[in-house]
């Protein structure tokens, strides 16, 4: 189902985020006070403003409440990104969703009313960490309570080989699906023959992970 989303701030993190919403054929309004920065994604985005993204006159003309969702993406200028999300709220913007900057930053946006906060550097800094710890882990969700979903590349020894031969102990370790280039192969049998390039979805606790997966 098609969307309607809006991004006040069209810098790096703002300009990844409506570009891949308008990939995913959504529809996006992006917002930017620079001029030439709003005009450069005019051919990329549904719409795009020129406004000030703290005046609440300017954020009332755009009838944001008919929008999805709206990511407040302001850059470093917490103040302005601060006051975007409370002008939002009073507007009555279905979903605001905000990057924070600072721990303080997400607790102003908490108070405001803010439904989603993102520390996208901060998160970031996390998944390049688990990477260079871990090479062969290629990406992984954290679920909670120390439980990760994680995706990691087998070494070539174990190509034609049975899955069988990982020996995972499913108490601890669960394989939900071996994916090989766009297909899925959603829980495995046994004597599925693992395949160059196959990379393994997994599910457990960190340690458990870590020491599965320093013996592939």
């Amino acid at each position: 189902m098609k969307k309607q989303f809006a991004v006040m701030g069209l810098g790096g993190f703002g300009e990844a985020v409506a570009r891949e919403l308008m990939r995913l054929g959504h529809e996006v309004l992006g917002v930017d006070i620079d001029e030439n920065k709003a005009n450069q994604f005019a051919d990329h985005l549904t719409q795009t403003v020129i406004a000030d993204a703290t005046d609440e006159s300017a954020l009332k003309e755009m009838d944001l409440h008919r929008f999805d969702a709206t990511l407040v993406a302001i850059g470093e200028n917490i103040e302005a990104s601060i006051l975007c999300t409370m002008h939002l709220k009073s507007l009555h913007a279905k979903e605001v969703w905000v990057k924070a900057i600072t721990p303080t930053h997400h607790k102003i946006a908490e108070k405001l009313g803010a439904d989603r906060i993102f520390h996208p550097e901060y998160e970031m800094g996390l998944r390049v960490a688990q990477t260079m710890a871990h090479p062969n882990m290629l990406d992984y969700i954290a679920l909670g309570d120390n439980c990760f979903v994680i995706e990691v590349r087998p070494g070539e020894v174990l190509e034609d080989r049975p899955f069988s031969d990982l020996k995972i102990d499913p108490e601890k370790v669960r394989l939900l699906a071996i994916k090989h280039g766009n297909s899925v192969t959603f829980q495995p049998t046994p004597d599925y023959r693992l395949r160059r390039n196959d990379h393994l979805v997994l599910l457990g606790e960190e340690k458990a992970l870590r020491h599965f997966t320093e013996r592939l």
